[in-house]
């Protein structure tokens, strides 16, 4: 068990990458995955108001019933008409929307309504910084289009006719109620959600943490030392493989084990079976890493090459398999691609037990194939190591067969 005990060393002479792996990335997902539970809405439904400002250049009865209308749904705010004083109220947030009525603007509304002239544009400007202000400019709009159906379809109509008809229009309002969503539709997607995100610290850490220690057995002058040792090579390498197990065994438990305690309520949202099969579908993911590791210690790759696979196979796999960007915004080539990926299949396996009911015995019959290409993407990337480990050992690199034919 020496080798065993020295592979683990190795490892933890290294926590850093245990660290920003395994602790920071998850904290990121959990932040994350708090932002989908949302805290029940015990009040009152209140639509916003935003702060605004109408420079009124008509000074008509028109122009001041916008205004009014516009007061009744925001803040008005004071400016002064000058161009220097507007571009500052809005940089600065002073008014999020600023709507200017130009001279002469009822005079040419009315007389467009009635088909005899072009209709006069409004000028708006918004805050980038408020979403609400494109509302408040879609309810400007349609207040005027009232104004204009009256104006059209009465000819006789004056302007404050017209206005008071739109007035009385606008007083309807549909009813509002605050609906909580069900824990169940909340909690349980957050959980999953967590899940998803960490298939990137999981891939990350296992990765080059194992890679790590997987690396240092693969050196020349270890291996040359290893070679004259009493100690056999199927020995070696399970108690290196066993010692790359227990690691992926604690990122997987510590992982799981802080979702589990951030998302305690939504994982008990879940039926059992649906819970079960979660972690399980996890943990068998948590198996390609592994293997991902264990080909690059074979191959002797280096702490920086590790480092950088791990990154790099962590993001393509998290984002080709949905668990970043739903796999139905893509295009259908990249879909296609993205079936080649192991977390995509964790991902149909998350996406069910997020629609699971009752009927558990119903969704491990439909997860089973997805659970056995999981592992089959464990198993393919393991039979490639010990292939590439062998050519390897008969290479010049190993000092094998191949060195001493060079040397001759």
């Amino acid at each position: 068990m020496q080798a065993f005990k020295t592979a683990l060393g190795v490892c933890l002479r290294h926590p850093v990458y245990l660290i920003v792996y395994v602790g920071l990335l998850s904290l990121m997902g959990l932040f994350m995955g708090q932002s989908l539970v949302a805290a029940p809405d015990e009040g009152e439904f209140s639509a916003a108001r935003i702060p605004f400002t109408v420079v009124d250049r008509d000074g008509s009865r028109l122009s001041r019933a916008i205004g009014e209308f516009l007061a009744a749904r925001g803040e008005w705010v004071e400016v002064a008409d000058e161009q220097r004083a507007l571009q500052d109220a809005v940089a600065t947030g002073q008014v999020d929307y600023l709507l200017i009525v130009p001279e002469g603007f009822e005079e040419d509304f009315m007389a467009a309504a009635r088909g005899s002239g072009v209709a006069p544009q409004l000028e708006s400007v918004f805050s980038f910084q408020s979403s609400s202000a494109m509302l408040a400019d879609t309810q400007v709009n349609q207040y005027l289009r009232l104004v204009g159906v009256t104006a059209a379809l009465d000819l006789g109509a004056s302007a404050a006719q017209a206005i008071a008809s739109a007035n009385e229009a606008a007083q309807e309002s549909a009813s509002v109620q605050v609906v909580n969503p069900p824990q169940l539709a909340v909690g349980a997607d957050a959980f999953l959600f967590y899940l998803m995100w960490g298939s990137y610290p999981l891939t990350a850490a296992i990765v080059v943490s194992v890679g790590l220690l997987m690396g240092a057995f693969s050196r020349v002058d270890v291996r040359r030392r290893v070679l004259v040792s009493p100690v056999s090579a199927l020995s070696l390498g399970m108690q290196k493989v066993a010692a790359g197990f227990v690691v992926t065994v604690a990122v997987w438990a510590f992982i799981i084990g802080l979702g589990l305690a951030a998302f305690r309520g939504s994982a008990a949202c879940l039926p059992p079976g649906a819970l079960a099969l979660a972690l399980i579908a996890t943990f068998l993911y948590a198996l390609t890493p592994l293997a991902i590791a264990f080909l690059l210690g074979q191959l002797g790759a280096s702490e920086m090459v590790s480092n950088a696979v791990g990154n790099i196979v962590g993001m393509v796999f998290t984002f080709l398999g949905g668990a970043w960007v739903s796999i139905s915004l893509l295009p259908a080539s990249v879909q296609a691609v993205a079936s080649f990926t192991p977390v995509y299949w964790l991902t149909n396996v998350l996406s069910s037990c997020s629609e699971a009911g009752g009927a558990t015995d119903a969704l491990w019959a439909s997860a089973l194939p997805s659970l056995g290409v999981l592992a089959l993407f464990a198993v393919a990337i393991f039979v490639a190591a010990l292939v590439g480990g062998r050519l390897r050992l008969q290479s010049s690199q190993a000092g094998g067969n191949a060195a001493a034919a060079r040397s001759r």
